[in-house]
C-alpha cells in the first residue's frame, strides 16, 4: 500500500506540473498577455510547422566555436490568424469538458484512497476509473479538433514566400489514452469475474 501511495503522489505532482507547463497553458498566458488592454479578441495565436522550398536560400547563424557562419532553416513559426466560427464554438464547448476532466481526476484520487484502505476490486472503483479515463479522452478529442481546425485555418490564410506549411500532426499522445482505456476495461472485466465468483461461492 505504501508503494501505491508514493506512486499516486508522484502522479498528482506530475499531472499538476504538466498542466502548469503544458503548451495549452503557455498559449493561454501568451494570448492573455498579447491582448493587453485591447478588447478585440478576433485573432488566435498559432504555432505552425513549415518546410522551406528547394529554391529558397538558407539563412546563416554565427557559430562562435568554429568562428564562422553556419546555415540554418526555419522549421516553425508563430503567427496570428482569424479562427473560424466552428473553431470558436469548439473552444467554448471545451469549457465543460475541462470541469468534467477535473472531476475525473478527483475520481482517480478517490480510487487511490479506496485502494489504500484495502477496497480494490469494487464496482465503485471501476466507475471512478472510467470517469477519469473517458473524461480525459473527451477533453483530448475536443482540443485535438480545435488544434486541427486552427491548423486548417492557418493553411488557408497564411502565405509565406519560399515556405510551405506541413501537414497536421497529432498534438496529444493518443496511444497513452487508449492504453489507459484498455487497462480500465480489463480491470472492469476482472471486477465482474470476481463478483460472479463470489456469487457462485
Amino acid at each position: 500500500m505504501k508503494k501505491i501511495r508514493i506512486l499516486a503522489l508522484l502522479v498528482i505532482v506530475v499531472f499538476i506540473a504538466e498542466v502548469i507547463m503544458s503548451s495549452g497553458t503557455a498559449d493561454f498566458r501568451r494570448g492573455w498577455n498579447s491582448a493587453g488592454n485591447s478588447r478585440e479578441l478576433n485573432f488566435s495565436t498559432v504555432d505552425i510547422s513549415i518546410k522551406a522550398e528547394k529554391t529558397v536560400a538558407v539563412d546563416s547563424l554565427f557559430n562562435s566555436a568554429i568562428q564562422q557562419n553556419v546555415p540554418c532553416w526555419m522549421a516553425s513559426m508563430e503567427t496570428e490568424i482569424q479562427p473560424s466560427f466552428v473553431n470558436k464554438l469548439i473552444l467554448a464547448l471545451a469549457i465543460p469538458f475541462v470541469f468534467f476532466a477535473l472531476y475525473g481526476f478527483y475520481c482517480m484520487v478517490r480510487v487511490v484512497i479506496s485502494v489504500s484502505r484495502g477496497k480494490v476490486f469494487t464496482r465503485e472503483n471501476v466507475n471512478r476509473m472510467r470517469l477519469f479515463v473517458y473524461s480525459i479522452i473527451l477533453l483530448g478529442i475536443c482540443m485535438e479538433t480545435y488544434e486541427y481546425l486552427l491548423h486548417r485555418d492557418a493553411v488557408s490564410q497564411i502565405q509565406f514566400s519560399g515556405y510551405e506549411l506541413t501537414s497536421y500532426g497529432l498534438t496529444f499522445s493518443w496511444f497513452s489514452f487508449l492504453i489507459l482505456a484498455l487497462f480500465t476495461e480489463i480491470f472492469a472485466v476482472g471486477v465482474k469475474m470476481k463478483e460472479e465468483q463470489d456469487l457462485t461461492i
